[in-house]
């Protein structure tokens, strides 16, 4: 049988029973989780499923400062990915080598909290470039237009690590961006950075672990997991009612044959392979690949092309409902932001 228990950790850093009760071997005090907690965490969790010969889950949470971090969030939030190549031969006779090509983004909102605690959660927008040339200021108007002026309309842009920070900053520092937009597209984008993104992975890192992740905060080693970890994503992904663009009344949890979630990159590797022979797009490095297929084989007939974009759509849309999945995870383990 597989049973899942969620944790809480004392302020010392000791992992607490369901009934509020400490483990009995402490662990370094502190307000996040450091290294070796997490490797303390992995031997227990190891050890408890040994003995008790069933397949445990647990989670532990620094509830208390993951909480405040939390509060200090506005709906709506924002959750993006970008998907970025750095060719040391340059695509464009625009750019010079290594520098910055953004050719997708994916866009998921939480636009609020329902009096029930349930949240509407929509994959509101998304961008591919499809065409020749370059795609940084088509990009950056998309984006602009997906998330609007968090100045004047508010909310929380969430990201996972400081890779999406970093790009639009390079970005807007560009000659090519700054002789393309206007000074007011460059101010509201601009605006995103002095208010900060929020990185999920950095907060993953300090205030959560959650067995099978090996003590990573990578989000493709987090998101199986803490499926396992949480009845509510159970009852949420449980069933085929997820839609998108991409997707069509989908269901994102699934066992494998050891009775555990199945890993969602996984899932999407089996979807409609293309006849051109390349895999489905799981992970950043194949969509790099995919992209430049795109730009470079001119001997792609329509059917393959459309079969990688499609590809690439999918993987995009899946690392922004991951981050959306986490949170709501999250959420569920008792953290709660206000409603401004």
């Amino acid at each position: 049988s597989r049973q899942t228990s969620d944790f809480d950790l004392s302020e010392d850093g000791t992992p607490l029973l369901e009934d509020g009760t400490e483990t009995k071997k402490k662990t370094t005090p502190g307000i996040t989780i450091n290294k070796s907690q997490r490797q303390l965490y992995q031997v227990q969790t190891n050890k408890r499923s040994t003995e008790s010969g069933t397949n445990l889950h647990p989670s532990y949470i620094k509830r208390k400062h993951l909480n405040q971090v939390m509060k200090s969030w506005q709906y709506p939030l924002h959750f993006i990915d970008f998907e970025t190549i750095a060719p040391a031969v340059p695509y464009y006779t625009s750019t010079s080598p290594y520098d910055m090509v953004a050719f997708q983004f994916s866009h998921h909102i939480i636009k609020s909290q329902n009096n029930d605690g349930s949240l509407e959660v929509e994959h509101a927008s998304e961008f591919l470039h499809t065409e020749q040339g370059s795609p940084n200021v088509s990009f950056l108007k998309a984006l602009l237009n997906a998330i609007g002026s968090v100045e004047t309309d508010g909310g929380t842009v969430f990201q996972w690590s400081p890779h999406e920070s970093h790009v639009l900053r390079s970005m807007l520092s560009s000659p090519e961006v700054s002789s393309s937009l206007s000074s007011q597209e460059i101010s509201a984008l601009s605006a995103i950075l002095k208010t900060g993104m929020v990185d999920l992975c950095k907060l993953a890192t300090k205030y959560y672990y959650v067995d099978g992740s090996g003590g990573s905060s990578s989000i493709k080693r987090l998101l199986k997991s803490t499926l396992n970890a949480s009845p509510q994503l159970k009852e949420i992904y449980g069933s085929p009612t997820y839609n998108s663009r991409n997707f069509d009344h989908f269901q994102w949890y699934q066992l494998d044959d050891s009775g555990c979630a199945k890993d969602p990159y996984d899932i999407i590797s089996e979807i409609n392979p293309n006849q051109h022979g390349s895999a489905n797009v799981t992970e950043g490095g194949a969509a790099c690949a995919a992209f430049h297929e795109l730009q470079n084989n001119l001997d792609l007939d329509v059917h393959d092309r459309k079969s990688i974009e499609n590809s690439l759509l999918r993987y995009c849309e899946l690392d922004t409902l991951a981050m959306v999945m986490i949170f709501q995870a999250w959420l569920a383990m008792g953290q709660h932001i206000d409603q401004k």
